[in-house]
C-alpha cells in the first residue's frame, strides 16, 4: 500500500479507537465504528488506484513506440573534430611570393590576374571550406568572397589567384585581402596577421591621351650571404629590382668603402622583379666598422634606394 494510503487508514482507525475509549457500554457501537473505518479505507484505496495512471511499459507497446521510449544504457562516442571543421587547430599563413608587383601600370579597364603564393604555417588542413575574403580598399571588379582554390596541408605553399579589372579612371588603387577559417575567423599573413594586397596604377600608355604614366623602378630589396675563408670575408649581395612596366633599368652599385660600379643594365619586358648580384671581399685585418651597400638607379629616372647593412667580418 502506498504511504498516503497508510496515513489515511491510520487516521480513520485512530478516530475509531478514540471514540471507543469513551466507555465500555458502547462496545457494540465501537465495533460498528471500526468496521466503518475499515470500509472507508478500502474505498479510499480503490479511488486512489482508479485516479493513478501507470506509465506505459515498452514491452506492451508497438515496436516503433517502444524503441522511442527506450533509454539507451550507453551513449555512442562523439567523433573528434577535424582541423577543417573544429577550432582545435591553429590558423596562420605567410606570404612567400606574388605576381603583379606593387605599382604596376595598367590601361583603364584592363583585366589582369594577381597571384599570391601563400604558405600554410598553422596546424589546420586547408580545403574548400576555407575562404579568401575582401578586407578593405578597392575591390577592382573582384568578388567579396572566394573559396580556397586547392587543399593545403600544414607546411605546404599554394597559389591564390584572383582576376581583377583596372578602373576606368586614372589613379592609384589598392585592395587588401585576408583568409577566413570555416568557423568564420579572418586571418592574414606574417607575425602581425597583415592583409595581403594588390596595388596598381591606372594611366594612359599613349602620349597625349589622358594622364601619361611613366614606367619606372618601384622597389629594391636585398639578400646578403657571407662566406668565410682563412684570409678573407666575402659578401655576395643580391639586389631585387622591381618595375611597374616594360623598360630598361640602368643602375650603379655603391659600397661604404667608396667603391662604385656603374652602367649595370636590366631589361624588363613587363612589370616584374629581376635580380642582380655582386661580390665584395674584405681581407683579414680590415677595419671592423659597419659596412653597407646599395643600388642607385640612373635611368629612366634617377632614384636612390635604401642601404643594406652587411654582417660583421668572419673574425
Amino acid at each position: 500500500m502506498p504511504p498516503k494510503h497508510y496515513m489515511f487508514a491510520s487516521l480513520l482507525v485512530i478516530l475509531a479507537l478514540t471514540s471507543s475509549a469513551c466507555g465500555t457500554s458502547a462496545s457494540t457501537n465501537n465495533e460498528a465504528v471500526i468496521a466503518t473505518a475499515v470500509a472507508l479505507t478500502v474505498q479510499a484505496e480503490r479511488t486512489l488506484a482508479a485516479q493513478a495512471t501507470p506509465l506505459p511499459s515498452p514491452t506492451n507497446l508497438p515496436p516503433i513506440l517502444a524503441s522511442a521510449l527506450a533509454v539507451p544504457t550507453k551513449l555512442p562516442p562523439t567523433p573528434p573534430p577535424t582541423g577543417a571543421a573544429g577550432k582545435f587547430c591553429t590558423a596562420s599563413a605567410s606570404l612567400v611570393g606574388e605576381t603583379v608587383p606593387d605599382g604596376t601600370i595598367f590601361s583603364p579597364g584592363a583585366i589582369f590576374t594577381k597571384v599570391w603564393r601563400i604558405k600554410n604555417t598553422g596546424t589546420c588542413a586547408w580545403d574548400a571550406t576555407w575562404k579568401i575574403v575582401f578586407y578593405d580598399g578597392d575591390l577592382l571588379g573582384g568578388a567579396y568572397v572566394y573559396n580556397f582554390p586547392q587543399p593545403a596541408q600544414p607546411g605546404e605553399t599554394v597559389e591564390v589567384p584572383i582576376v581583377f579589372t583596372a578602373p576606368t579612371q586614372d589613379g592609384t588603387y589598392t585592395g587588401r585581402w585576408k583568409l577566413q577559417s570555416p568557423w568564420g575567423t579572418p586571418f592574414g599573413v606574417g607575425d602581425y596577421d597583415s592583409p595581403f594586397w594588390v596595388k596598381i596604377v591606372v594611366g594612359s600608355m599613349t602620349p597625349g591621351k589622358g594622364t601619361e604614366t611613366v614606367f619606372g623602378v618601384t622597389s629594391v630589396t636585398y639578400d646578403v650571404t657571407r662566406r668565410c675563408t682563412t684570409a678573407n670575408t666575402f659578401y655576395d649581395i643580391t639586389a631585387y629590382i622591381t618595375t611597374n612596366g616594360p623598360l630598361t633599368v640602368v643602375f650603379t652599385t655603391e659600397q661604404s668603402d667608396g667603391h662604385r660600379e656603374g652602367n649595370n643594365t636590366l631589361k624588363f619586358t613587363q612589370a616584374g622583379t629581376r635580380s642582380f648580384t655582386w661580390t665584395w671581399s674584405q681581407h683579414i685585418g680590415s677595419s671592423t666598422s659597419t659596412r653597407w651597400a646599395r643600388i642607385v638607379v640612373t635611368s629612366p629616372v634617377y632614384q636612390e634606394f635604401d642601404k643594406v647593412t652587411l654582417p660583421p667580418l668572419c673574425w
